[in-house]
């Protein structure tokens, strides 16, 4: 597919169409990705013209200013044909909104172009900070930079030294033009994400560039009061691992389907044909009320983000919790599938058996980690609340 550039008063259904017509180019191009350990350049400038970076971006700089349930429905539609795409996809949608959330300045400064800017963020604070007038020195190696390949902006994170009496982790919104790209990434899943490593040399960040955690967990940042949208103001754990719980969500369901397709004509080694076995119908029973039930969790998960009603501490608890659980439930049903398939599906260029690396590897994000989660939620449900040394919720 091939356009002018997506328009900014488009609707969801014109970008879903769009979607829809890109979904045969990236299943093609998936063993790509895979194999060179980072997406098509093309692929990405294809979604892009398609309109994805825009979505969350404030319509006062050209977005689209969607909402959460579009995020979710594009990043569910494309991980059933390629996971490492859907994350990439589901990051060029959220980075943008943590944007809209940093000072009007630096909002100015990343769409002055246009909206339809890809930005890539290592979260981790492992940079070095220095305070100095006007803002910040920056220095460090910043790992697992999801699509930092086709980026040409990237958020980076540390502690600012000497703030007060607890850590106060702060983004730092910096352009190619100051960092370099260190190619670390060779793994087992989700290779085609080419989260390579960022490196800062005393790169020095203004003040209007930088985001503190906290006012992101609470949903005060300085763009909460630029743009009337709610969106912008929402706690940052009533949403933020949908961008990585859905994609597992839709790799499933795309095993699920492929499983189905295959399964109906196959026939066993005794000639026998495999649907006929009531194993295998009962097992595909399971696996497919397993997903449903992991897309309901995180459609809830939007619909209370999208609210009247702003997510409270608790909603928030159930939101972490519930992201744990739709992953959980979903490596189970790939799991279960995988192990009813027989050895055909291991081949190496196989689409199942890179979902599977893919959901597993990606069900390993430190924001999905279950004892975590599952914790948190637990202690608020007890009475005893938030952990002294967790910062996070």
């Amino acid at each position: 597919m091939s356009t002018t550039g997506a328009q900014i008063d488009i609707d969801a259904e014109v970008l879903f169409s769009r979607i829809r017509e890109l979904l045969p180019l990236i299943a093609e191009r998936a063993a790509d990705g895979d194999r060179e350990r980072s997406v098509p350049a093309d692929v990405i400038a294809e979604l892009v013209d398609a309109g994805v970076a825009r979505v969350l971006v404030p319509r006062r700089f050209g977005g689209s200013e969607f909402g959460l349930d579009v995020w979710y429905k594009v990043i569910y539609e494309i991980a059933q044909v390629d996971m490492a795409t859907a994350w990439l996809a589901s990051l060029a949608m959220h980075h943008p909104h943590y944007v809209a959330q940093y000072p009007e300045a630096a909002q100015e400064e990343v769409w002055k172009s246009g909206p339809d800017v890809v930005i890539s963020a290592s979260i981790a604070p492992t940079c070095k900070v220095q305070a100095v007038e006007g803002g910040y020195r920056i220095s460090g190696r910043s790992p697992f930079t999801s699509g930092i390949n086709n980026s040409t902006w990237v958020m980076v994170s540390g502690f600012v030294p000497g703030a007060g009496p607890e850590p106060d982790w702060r983004f730092f919104l910096i352009p190619a033009s100051d960092y370099t790209v260190v190619d670390t990434w060779d793994v087992i899943g989700m290779r085609g994400t080419g989260s390579n490593t960022v490196v800062t040399e005393d790169v020095f960040v203004p003040e209007h560039r930088v985001l503190r955690y906290k006012d992101l967990i609470e949903g005060v940042s300085p763009g909460a009061v630029v743009h009337p949208n709610p969106m912008y103001a929402l706690p940052f754990k009533s949403y933020s691992s949908l961008t990585f719980a859905a994609p597992v969500v839709g790799g499933a369901k795309g095993v699920y389907e492929r499983f189905v397709a295959w399964t109906a004509e196959r026939a066993a080694g005794s000639g026998a044909a495999v649907r006929d076995f009531t194993s295998v119908r009962v097992k595909l029973s399971r696996v497919a009320a397993s997903i449903d039930a992991a897309d309901m969790l995180l459609r809830r998960i939007v619909a209370t983000a999208s609210g009247p009603v702003r997510p409270t501490a608790d909603d928030r608890a159930r939101a972490m919790r519930d992201y744990s659980r739709a992953v959980e439930l979903a490596v189970e049903a790939v799991d279960s599938l995988v192990a009813i398939s027989g050895s055909g599906v291991f081949g190496s260029t196989h689409p199942i058996q890179r979902a599977w690396r893919d959901i597993h590897f990606a069900s390993t994000h430190i924001s999905l980690n279950p004892e975590t989660n599952y914790d948190h939620y637990g202690r608020l449900a007890l009475g005893m609340g938030r952990a002294p040394q967790n910062m996070s919720y």
